[in-house]
């Protein structure tokens, strides 16, 4: 019975091992709008088509990353100008990486973080990135006006129920207008949002659509477009065996079943 109890004994301490040894899983998440694909519809009322006036433009971008014990970095970048190329970089250390970016073609955020998690938000890797786009419009007449935005969401890694340690990307766009003629006045809005997270382990790790959004103008009015992008991820607390671990544990499972082999024949003579 000794003999079996140091074997029980010798598979705790490999199965301790294991976990003590074991190499942290990374993640990623990155959420995007394929700018070059947007397409702006306007339709009116009676065959007559509304003049439709866009000014206003907007983009804001951020990002973040941080690594304890080592260092963090934010940046912010802004401009009045869908057609320029503009980003916004973060990185604390050459694994944990942010980056928010746009330009006429793409309005992207991605972030990547790896490290050992911890419970405490202030003492866990992470990263983020977001991004906002503006603009405003008018009608001069009653009619639609209707939105379509392909998208495109990814994340890896991620802890389930681990608020610090999960990973999430997402996109989402807005329209809202307001009119008024003849001592009257209207209200349209219209959202349209999709997302990505680890946190519930309910989410696919990809994908792709259309943003579809828009107003319905009753007549002479203002009205604004708004477009985001987020990713943010923490370090995982969950942990990936490696191979050496696996060999170690296998030897444990071996010479255990020497020992019962060579008890159950000494018991037999």
């Amino acid at each position: 019975m000794s003999s079996i109890k140091r074997s029980l004994t010798l598979m705790g301490c490999c199965a301790g091992f294991i976990f003590g040894q074991s190499a942290y899983a990374d993640g990623t998440a990155s959420a995007s709008l394929d700018w070059s694909r947007l397409q702006v519809s306007v339709t009116g009322v009676d065959g007559n088509i509304p003049t439709v006036t866009f000014s206003n433009e907007s983009t804001s971008l951020s990002s973040s990353a941080y690594v304890p014990g080592e260092g963090s970095e934010y940046n912010t970048r802004s401009i009045y100008d869908w057609t320029s190329t503009l980003a916004a970089n973060a990185e604390a250390t050459t694994s944990t990486y942010s980056s928010a970016s746009a330009s006429a073609s793409a309005f992207s955020a991605s972030a990547q973080s790896f490290g050992e998690g911890s419970s405490y938000y202030w003492d866990t890797p992470s990263a983020s990135a977001s991004g906002y786009r503006t603009e405003r419009f008018t009608f001069d007449g009653p009619g639609v006006l209707t939105i379509t935005i392909p998208y495109t969401l990814d994340i890896t890694g991620g802890e389930q129920y681990n608020y610090y340690g999960s990973s999430s990307a997402s996109v989402s766009a807005s329209a809202n207008f307001y009119g008024h003629e003849d001592n009257g006045s209207s209200n349209s809005y219209s959202n349209a949002s999709f997302s990505l997270g680890s946190y519930y382990g309910e989410s696919p790790d990809s994908k792709s659509g259309n943003l579809v959004f828009g107003i319905f103008a009753a007549g002479p009015g203002s009205g604004s477009l708004s477009f985001n992008t987020s990713a943010s991820l923490g370090s995982p607390s969950s942990m990936i065996p490696e191979p050496e671990s696996y060999a170690l544990m296998l030897a444990g499972l071996g010479l255990m079943s020497m020992i019962v082999r060579r008890r159950s024949a000494g018991s037999g003579t």
